[in-house]
Protein backbone atom coordinates (compact mmCIF):
# COMPACT_ATOMS: atom_id res chain seq x y z
CA UNK A 1 0.00 0.00 0.00
CA UNK A 2 1.71 3.27 -0.85
CA UNK A 3 2.70 5.81 1.59
CA UNK A 4 1.29 9.37 1.70
CA UNK A 5 3.93 11.42 1.65
CA UNK A 6 4.22 14.49 3.88
CA UNK A 7 7.26 17.13 3.23
CA UNK A 8 9.42 19.50 5.02
CA UNK A 9 11.69 21.85 4.79
CA UNK A 10 13.32 24.56 6.88
CA UNK A 11 12.64 28.03 6.09
CA UNK A 12 13.50 30.55 8.97
CA UNK A 13 12.03 33.52 7.40
CA UNK A 14 8.94 34.61 4.89
CA UNK A 15 11.83 34.28 2.09
CA UNK A 16 9.00 34.72 -0.38
CA UNK A 17 11.71 32.86 -3.70
CA UNK A 18 12.51 30.21 -0.64
CA UNK A 19 8.61 29.61 -0.36
CA UNK A 20 7.93 29.74 -4.11
CA UNK A 21 11.00 26.98 -4.88
CA UNK A 22 9.55 24.95 -2.17
CA UNK A 23 6.06 24.79 -3.44
CA UNK A 24 7.29 24.57 -7.13
CA UNK A 25 9.29 21.78 -6.18
CA UNK A 26 6.58 20.10 -3.85
CA UNK A 27 4.28 20.41 -6.35
CA UNK A 28 6.67 17.90 -8.50
CA UNK A 29 7.26 15.64 -5.78
CA UNK A 30 3.94 14.89 -4.72
CA UNK A 31 2.94 14.83 -8.69
CA UNK A 32 0.16 17.57 -8.78
CA UNK A 33 -1.63 17.58 -11.83
CA UNK A 34 -1.43 20.91 -13.43
CA UNK A 35 -5.24 22.94 -13.65
CA UNK A 36 -5.79 26.37 -15.06
CA UNK A 37 -7.80 27.72 -11.68
CA UNK A 38 -6.49 26.99 -8.31
CA UNK A 39 -8.83 27.69 -5.15
CA UNK A 40 -6.84 28.65 -2.29
CA UNK A 41 -7.93 28.59 0.93
CA UNK A 42 -5.86 30.53 4.18
CA UNK A 43 -6.22 30.77 7.71
CA UNK A 44 -7.59 34.29 7.83
CA UNK A 45 -9.52 34.08 11.59
CA UNK A 46 -9.15 37.59 12.31
CA UNK A 47 -6.40 40.13 11.74
CA UNK A 48 -5.93 43.42 13.89
CA UNK A 49 -2.67 45.43 14.45
CA UNK A 50 -2.06 43.14 17.14
CA UNK A 51 -3.16 39.97 16.05
CA UNK A 52 -0.31 39.41 13.46
CA UNK A 53 0.63 36.08 14.29
CA UNK A 54 -2.82 34.26 13.96
CA UNK A 55 -3.60 34.21 9.91
CA UNK A 56 -1.43 32.57 7.44
CA UNK A 57 1.43 35.01 6.30
CA UNK A 58 1.07 37.12 3.32
CA UNK A 59 4.55 36.72 1.96
CA UNK A 60 4.18 32.97 2.69
CA UNK A 61 1.45 33.14 -0.04
CA UNK A 62 2.97 35.50 -2.62
CA UNK A 63 5.35 32.57 -2.64
CA UNK A 64 2.70 29.84 -3.18
CA UNK A 65 0.97 32.21 -5.56
CA UNK A 66 3.97 32.58 -7.63
CA UNK A 67 4.95 28.87 -7.56
CA UNK A 68 1.38 28.04 -8.91
CA UNK A 69 1.42 30.14 -11.59
CA UNK A 70 4.67 29.16 -12.48
CA UNK A 71 3.35 25.55 -12.63
CA UNK A 72 0.20 26.71 -15.09
CA UNK A 73 -2.75 27.42 -12.52
CA UNK A 74 -2.75 31.29 -14.34
CA UNK A 75 -6.45 31.64 -12.23
CA UNK A 76 -6.18 31.97 -8.62
CA UNK A 77 -8.93 32.00 -6.09
CA UNK A 78 -8.19 33.22 -2.63
CA UNK A 79 -11.16 32.24 -0.22
CA UNK A 80 -12.13 32.95 3.37
CA UNK A 81 -14.35 34.02 6.23
CA UNK A 82 -13.03 35.28 9.43
CA UNK A 83 -14.43 33.98 13.23
CA UNK A 84 -14.36 35.88 15.91
CA UNK A 85 -17.17 38.46 14.51
CA UNK A 86 -14.69 40.04 12.61
CA UNK A 87 -15.72 41.17 9.22
CA UNK A 88 -13.90 39.92 6.26
CA UNK A 89 -13.40 42.78 4.86
CA UNK A 90 -11.43 44.86 7.76
CA UNK A 91 -9.29 41.41 7.97
CA UNK A 92 -8.86 41.64 4.42
CA UNK A 93 -7.07 45.00 4.44
CA UNK A 94 -5.35 45.02 7.56
CA UNK A 95 -3.95 41.63 7.03
CA UNK A 96 -1.82 42.58 4.04
CA UNK A 97 -4.02 40.12 1.78
CA UNK A 98 -5.95 42.95 -0.17
CA UNK A 99 -2.36 44.26 -1.22
CA UNK A 100 -0.84 40.76 -2.08
CA UNK A 101 -4.05 40.37 -4.17
CA UNK A 102 -3.63 42.84 -6.27
CA UNK A 103 0.01 42.42 -6.77
CA UNK A 104 -0.08 39.16 -7.80
CA UNK A 105 -3.62 39.75 -9.56
CA UNK A 106 -5.09 36.97 -7.35
CA UNK A 107 -8.74 36.87 -7.21
CA UNK A 108 -10.43 37.16 -3.84
CA UNK A 109 -13.80 35.77 -2.90
CA UNK A 110 -15.35 36.96 0.70
CA UNK A 111 -17.37 34.35 1.94
CA UNK A 112 -19.42 36.13 3.90
CA UNK A 113 -20.50 38.31 1.11
CA UNK A 114 -21.15 35.56 -1.81
CA UNK A 115 -24.07 33.40 -2.21
CA UNK A 116 -23.91 30.32 -0.92
CA UNK A 117 -25.81 29.03 -4.29
CA UNK A 118 -24.75 25.18 -4.12
CA UNK A 119 -25.18 22.77 -1.64
CA UNK A 120 -22.44 19.85 -1.04
CA UNK A 121 -23.54 16.65 0.16
CA UNK A 122 -21.56 14.77 2.92
CA UNK A 123 -20.94 10.84 2.50
CA UNK A 124 -21.45 9.12 6.00
CA UNK A 125 -21.72 13.10 7.45
CA UNK A 126 -22.85 12.52 11.20
CA UNK A 127 -23.23 16.77 12.37
CA UNK A 128 -23.65 17.59 8.97
CA UNK A 129 -25.18 16.01 5.88
CA UNK A 130 -24.49 18.66 3.74
CA UNK A 131 -23.38 22.18 3.56
CA UNK A 132 -23.86 25.60 1.49
CA UNK A 133 -20.89 26.68 -0.64
CA UNK A 134 -20.62 29.02 -3.47
CA UNK A 135 -20.77 27.49 -6.91
CA UNK A 136 -17.66 28.93 -7.73
CA UNK A 137 -15.70 26.95 -5.50
CA UNK A 138 -17.02 23.69 -6.86
CA UNK A 139 -15.61 24.40 -10.69
CA UNK A 140 -12.49 22.38 -12.14
CA UNK A 141 -9.47 23.24 -10.31
CA UNK A 142 -7.30 21.96 -8.11
CA UNK A 143 -7.91 23.03 -4.04
CA UNK A 144 -5.14 24.24 -2.04
CA UNK A 145 -4.87 24.30 1.85
CA UNK A 146 -2.59 27.18 2.99
CA UNK A 147 -2.94 26.55 6.93
CA UNK A 148 -1.81 28.96 10.23
CA UNK A 149 -0.59 26.10 12.28
CA UNK A 150 -1.42 27.06 15.76
CA UNK A 151 -1.88 25.41 19.41
CA UNK A 152 -5.45 25.30 19.91
CA UNK A 153 -7.75 25.32 23.48
CA UNK A 154 -10.55 22.94 21.57
CA UNK A 155 -8.08 20.87 19.41
CA UNK A 156 -4.76 20.68 20.63
CA UNK A 157 -3.68 21.75 17.08
CA UNK A 158 -5.77 23.85 14.09
CA UNK A 159 -3.69 23.01 10.52
CA UNK A 160 -5.13 21.72 7.40
CA UNK A 161 -7.99 19.58 8.68
CA UNK A 162 -9.37 22.34 11.12
CA UNK A 163 -9.03 24.74 8.49
CA UNK A 164 -11.89 23.89 6.65
CA UNK A 165 -14.29 25.09 9.57
CA UNK A 166 -13.52 28.49 7.76
CA UNK A 167 -16.09 27.26 4.34
CA UNK A 168 -18.75 26.67 6.72
CA UNK A 169 -21.62 29.65 6.60
CA UNK A 170 -21.86 31.42 9.71
CA UNK A 171 -25.64 31.11 10.25
CA UNK A 172 -24.91 27.15 10.98
CA UNK A 173 -21.26 27.90 12.00
CA UNK A 174 -21.96 27.31 15.67
CA UNK A 175 -23.85 24.15 14.89
CA UNK A 176 -22.78 21.36 17.36
CA UNK A 177 -19.56 23.35 18.00
CA UNK A 178 -19.83 21.77 21.10
CA UNK A 179 -18.59 18.09 22.14
CA UNK A 180 -19.21 17.54 19.04
CA UNK A 181 -16.28 19.91 16.99
CA UNK A 182 -14.07 16.81 16.11
CA UNK A 183 -17.12 15.15 14.03
CA UNK A 184 -18.03 18.49 12.44
CA UNK A 185 -14.62 19.30 11.98
CA UNK A 186 -14.40 16.24 9.97
CA UNK A 187 -17.56 16.57 8.12
CA UNK A 188 -16.27 19.64 6.37
CA UNK A 189 -13.41 18.14 5.54
CA UNK A 190 -15.47 15.43 3.52
CA UNK A 191 -17.47 18.18 2.13
CA UNK A 192 -13.98 19.90 0.08
CA UNK A 193 -11.23 17.97 0.42
CA UNK A 194 -7.92 19.49 -0.47
CA UNK A 195 -5.65 18.33 -3.61
CA UNK A 196 -2.55 20.27 -2.39
CA UNK A 197 -1.57 21.60 1.32
CA UNK A 198 0.90 23.51 2.37
CA UNK A 199 1.22 24.48 5.95
CA UNK A 200 2.52 28.42 7.30
CA UNK A 201 4.76 26.68 10.31
CA UNK A 202 7.52 29.77 9.97
CA UNK A 203 5.95 31.50 12.92
CA UNK A 204 2.99 29.47 14.88
CA UNK A 205 0.95 30.79 17.47
CA UNK A 206 0.32 29.68 20.57
CA UNK A 207 -1.98 30.73 23.77
CA UNK A 208 -4.75 31.47 21.86
CA UNK A 209 -5.48 31.14 18.01
CA UNK A 210 -7.30 34.70 17.68
CA UNK A 211 -4.79 36.23 19.26
CA UNK A 212 -1.67 34.48 19.54
CA UNK A 213 1.59 34.70 21.07
CA UNK A 214 4.48 33.42 18.30
CA UNK A 215 7.04 31.16 18.57
CA UNK A 216 9.48 31.09 15.64
CA UNK A 217 9.73 27.19 14.29
CA UNK A 218 11.07 27.58 10.90
CA UNK A 219 9.38 24.84 8.93
CA UNK A 220 6.99 24.78 6.12
CA UNK A 221 4.77 21.48 5.67
CA UNK A 222 3.45 20.20 2.18
CA UNK A 223 1.32 17.22 1.53
CA UNK A 224 -1.70 15.60 -0.69
CA UNK A 225 -3.59 14.81 2.80
CA UNK A 226 -4.78 16.69 5.37
CA UNK A 227 -4.73 14.28 8.44
CA UNK A 228 -1.66 12.98 7.38
CA UNK A 229 -0.13 16.54 7.19
CA UNK A 230 -2.13 17.38 10.51
CA UNK A 231 -0.57 14.18 11.70
CA UNK A 232 2.97 15.18 11.36
CA UNK A 233 2.30 18.77 12.41
CA UNK A 234 1.18 16.97 15.60
CA UNK A 235 4.42 15.06 15.97
CA UNK A 236 6.62 18.33 15.90
CA UNK A 237 4.57 20.16 18.51
CA UNK A 238 5.03 17.06 20.60
CA UNK A 239 1.52 15.97 20.63
CA UNK A 240 0.32 12.36 20.10
CA UNK A 241 -1.61 12.26 16.45
CA UNK A 242 -4.01 9.19 18.09
CA UNK A 243 -4.72 11.60 20.90
CA UNK A 244 -5.99 14.46 18.74
CA UNK A 245 -9.97 13.71 18.57
CA UNK A 246 -10.94 15.26 15.52
CA UNK A 247 -7.67 13.56 13.96
CA UNK A 248 -8.54 10.35 15.14
CA UNK A 249 -11.93 10.61 14.23
CA UNK A 250 -10.96 11.40 10.36
CA UNK A 251 -8.68 8.72 10.18
CA UNK A 252 -11.56 6.38 11.50
CA UNK A 253 -13.35 7.76 8.38
CA UNK A 254 -10.70 6.72 5.86
CA UNK A 255 -9.73 10.13 5.50
CA UNK A 256 -5.83 9.91 6.34
CA UNK A 257 -3.25 8.01 8.17
CA UNK A 258 -2.41 9.41 11.58
CA UNK A 259 -0.02 6.40 12.25
CA UNK A 260 3.44 7.98 11.24
CA UNK A 261 4.60 4.79 10.08
CA UNK A 262 1.85 4.91 7.53
CA UNK A 263 3.38 8.01 5.94
CA UNK A 264 6.67 8.56 4.41
CA UNK A 265 7.74 11.72 6.00
CA UNK A 266 10.48 13.44 3.60
CA UNK A 267 12.78 15.40 6.14
CA UNK A 268 15.97 16.17 4.07
CA UNK A 269 16.86 18.74 6.71
CA UNK A 270 16.23 16.47 9.52
CA UNK A 271 14.04 18.57 11.52
CA UNK A 272 13.64 16.70 15.16
CA UNK A 273 9.93 17.38 16.88
CA UNK A 274 9.63 19.16 20.66
CA UNK A 275 9.34 17.29 23.64
CA UNK A 276 6.49 15.59 25.03
CA UNK A 277 4.47 18.42 26.19
CA UNK A 278 6.24 20.96 25.01
CA UNK A 279 3.06 22.75 23.79
CA UNK A 280 0.22 21.52 25.76
CA UNK A 281 -2.43 23.77 26.83
CA UNK A 282 -2.22 25.48 30.24
CA UNK A 283 -4.89 24.62 32.57
CA UNK A 284 -8.04 27.32 31.94
CA UNK A 285 -7.78 28.47 36.01
CA UNK A 286 -4.16 29.45 35.71
CA UNK A 287 -4.65 31.77 32.68
CA UNK A 288 -5.45 35.17 34.63
CA UNK A 289 -5.09 35.76 38.09
CA UNK A 290 -7.94 37.96 37.61
CA UNK A 291 -10.01 35.72 36.20
CA UNK A 292 -11.32 32.30 38.23
CA UNK A 293 -12.53 29.14 36.42
CA UNK A 294 -15.08 26.71 37.72
CA UNK A 295 -16.16 23.90 35.50
CA UNK A 296 -19.00 21.05 36.39
CA UNK A 297 -20.62 18.73 33.89
CA UNK A 298 -22.61 18.21 31.43
CA UNK A 299 -23.86 16.24 28.68
CA UNK A 300 -23.70 12.90 30.30
CA UNK A 301 -20.16 13.81 31.62
CA UNK A 302 -19.16 14.65 27.75
CA UNK A 303 -16.87 17.86 28.31
CA UNK A 304 -17.51 20.35 25.98
CA UNK A 305 -13.82 21.32 25.25
CA UNK A 306 -14.71 22.46 21.36
CA UNK A 307 -17.73 24.87 23.25
CA UNK A 308 -17.66 26.87 25.67
CA UNK A 309 -14.92 25.51 27.96
CA UNK A 310 -12.49 26.00 24.97
CA UNK A 311 -14.29 29.30 24.09
CA UNK A 312 -13.58 30.64 27.60
CA UNK A 313 -9.57 29.64 27.43
CA UNK A 314 -9.67 31.53 23.84
CA UNK A 315 -11.37 34.91 25.13
CA UNK A 316 -9.16 34.93 28.31
CA UNK A 317 -5.63 34.59 25.52
CA UNK A 318 -7.59 37.32 24.09
CA UNK A 319 -8.06 39.37 27.12
CA UNK A 320 -4.22 38.79 28.00
CA UNK A 321 -2.55 39.35 24.64
CA UNK A 322 -4.37 42.74 24.21
CA UNK A 323 -3.60 44.01 27.66
CA UNK A 324 0.49 43.37 26.91
CA UNK A 325 0.27 44.57 23.44
CA UNK A 326 -1.70 48.27 24.98
CA UNK A 327 1.01 48.23 27.76
CA UNK A 328 3.96 48.63 25.42
CA UNK A 329 1.85 50.49 22.76
CA UNK A 330 2.59 54.16 21.53
CA UNK A 331 -0.72 55.86 19.99
CA UNK A 332 -1.32 58.87 18.50
CA UNK A 333 -2.38 62.43 20.74
CA UNK A 334 -6.35 61.59 19.06
CA UNK A 335 -5.91 57.93 20.30
CA UNK A 336 -5.08 57.94 23.55
CA UNK A 337 -7.66 60.41 24.67
CA UNK A 338 -10.11 58.41 23.48
CA UNK A 339 -9.32 55.24 25.41
CA UNK A 340 -9.16 57.81 28.20
CA UNK A 341 -12.61 58.79 27.50
CA UNK A 342 -13.58 55.22 27.59
CA UNK A 343 -11.97 54.19 30.50
CA UNK A 344 -9.36 52.16 28.41
CA UNK A 345 -5.98 53.46 29.37
CA UNK A 346 -3.72 50.91 30.82
CA UNK A 347 -3.18 53.32 33.97
CA UNK A 348 -6.97 53.05 34.15
CA UNK A 349 -6.80 49.79 35.15
CA UNK A 350 -8.98 48.62 38.36
CA UNK A 351 -8.85 44.94 37.93
CA UNK A 352 -11.58 42.97 40.08
CA UNK A 353 -12.02 39.12 40.89
CA UNK A 354 -14.58 37.53 38.48
CA UNK A 355 -15.63 33.95 38.25
CA UNK A 356 -16.62 32.05 35.52
CA UNK A 357 -18.67 29.28 35.82
CA UNK A 358 -19.17 26.44 32.99
CA UNK A 359 -21.19 23.59 33.00
CA UNK A 360 -23.32 22.14 36.50
CA UNK A 361 -21.02 22.92 38.81
CA UNK A 362 -21.59 21.54 42.21
CA UNK A 363 -18.47 22.73 44.44
CA UNK A 364 -18.61 25.93 46.25
CA UNK A 365 -18.25 28.95 45.11
CA UNK A 366 -15.65 31.34 46.46
CA UNK A 367 -17.31 34.58 48.40
CA UNK A 368 -15.07 36.93 46.81
CA UNK A 369 -16.35 36.49 43.46
CA UNK A 370 -20.09 35.27 44.28
CA UNK A 371 -21.17 39.21 43.48
CA UNK A 372 -19.05 39.03 39.85
CA UNK A 373 -20.17 35.58 38.73
CA UNK A 374 -20.57 35.02 34.85
CA UNK A 375 -22.39 31.76 33.83
CA UNK A 376 -21.24 30.95 30.40
CA UNK A 377 -24.00 28.39 28.24
CA UNK A 378 -27.23 27.75 28.14
CA UNK A 379 -26.41 24.06 30.63
CA UNK A 380 -24.64 26.41 33.14
CA UNK A 381 -25.84 26.48 36.74
CA UNK A 382 -24.39 26.58 40.41
CA UNK A 383 -26.18 25.21 43.59
CA UNK A 384 -27.79 28.21 45.27
CA UNK A 385 -25.75 30.61 43.47
CA UNK A 386 -27.27 33.32 41.23
CA UNK A 387 -25.21 35.00 38.39
CA UNK A 388 -24.59 38.57 38.22
CA UNK A 389 -24.57 37.26 34.33
CA UNK A 390 -25.86 34.44 32.62
CA UNK A 391 -24.40 34.06 28.86
CA UNK A 392 -27.03 32.34 26.60
CA UNK A 393 -25.95 30.02 23.96
CA UNK A 394 -24.38 26.45 23.06
CA UNK A 395 -22.28 27.16 23.19
CA UNK A 396 -21.66 31.55 23.63
CA UNK A 397 -19.38 32.66 21.08
CA UNK A 398 -15.97 33.18 22.01
CA UNK A 399 -16.15 37.50 20.82
CA UNK A 400 -19.31 38.00 23.21
CA UNK A 401 -17.16 35.99 26.80
CA UNK A 402 -14.24 38.46 25.45
CA UNK A 403 -16.22 41.31 25.72
CA UNK A 404 -18.35 40.48 29.09
CA UNK A 405 -15.28 39.00 30.21
CA UNK A 406 -13.27 41.90 29.88
CA UNK A 407 -15.86 44.61 31.35
CA UNK A 408 -16.67 42.43 34.40
CA UNK A 409 -12.88 42.12 35.05
CA UNK A 410 -12.07 45.76 34.42
CA UNK A 411 -9.81 44.95 32.41
CA UNK A 412 -8.54 46.58 29.03
CA UNK A 413 -11.33 45.23 26.38
CA UNK A 414 -10.22 44.54 22.86
CA UNK A 415 -14.03 45.21 21.73
CA UNK A 416 -13.20 48.71 23.01
CA UNK A 417 -9.93 49.85 20.61
CA UNK A 418 -11.05 53.12 19.29
CA UNK A 419 -7.61 52.24 16.82
CA UNK A 420 -9.51 49.53 15.27
CA UNK A 421 -13.09 50.72 15.59
CA UNK A 422 -14.14 53.08 12.63
CA UNK A 423 -12.75 50.97 10.25
CA UNK A 424 -14.31 48.29 11.90
CA UNK A 425 -17.64 49.37 12.18
CA UNK A 426 -17.16 50.49 8.19
CA UNK A 427 -16.30 46.89 6.98
CA UNK A 428 -19.42 45.87 8.57
CA UNK A 429 -22.06 48.05 7.16
CA UNK A 430 -20.11 47.46 3.28
CA UNK A 431 -20.20 44.11 4.12
CA UNK A 432 -23.90 43.71 5.06
CA UNK A 433 -24.92 46.07 1.84
CA UNK A 434 -23.23 44.05 -0.19
CA UNK A 435 -24.36 40.91 0.75
CA UNK A 436 -28.04 41.96 0.63
CA UNK A 437 -26.85 42.91 -2.59
CA UNK A 438 -25.56 39.75 -4.16
CA UNK A 439 -28.57 37.84 -2.83
CA UNK A 440 -30.85 40.53 -4.97
CA UNK A 441 -28.56 40.38 -7.82
CA UNK A 442 -28.32 36.35 -7.54
CA UNK A 443 -32.33 35.50 -7.34
CA UNK A 444 -32.82 37.94 -9.95
CA UNK A 445 -31.02 36.85 -12.56
CA UNK A 446 -31.21 33.16 -11.75
CA UNK A 447 -35.31 34.03 -12.55
CA UNK A 448 -34.13 35.69 -15.48
CA UNK A 449 -32.29 32.94 -16.91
Amino acid sequence: MRKEKVILKRIDSYDVQAIRHFTGEAIRILDIESKPRAFVKPNLVQATRYAEHAYTHPEFLRGVFKALNESGITERVLFEDCGLAVPLRHAFRTSGYNRLCKEEKVRFLNLSEAVHDAFVKIKGGEVHTELPLPSLLLQDGIRVYAPKLKVHSQTDITGACKLMIGIIKRSIRLHRHHYDLGRKIVDALTAYPPDLILMDAITIGINGVGCPDPVDLGVVIAARNPVAADAVAAWLLGFDPAKIEHLALASGRGLGPIDLSKIEIINPDGIKPARKGAFKERDIGTLNPHIRYFEGQVHDGRRCRGGCIGFVAEAIHYVNHYRAWRRQEKVGFVARALFRLLGQQPSQERPRSLGVVVGDYQGEIPADVKDNLIFAGDCTRADGVKPRVHLKGCPVYMGKKTLVFALRARLLNPYLDVVEGIPFLRAVVIERLIKVWNIITHHFFRRRT
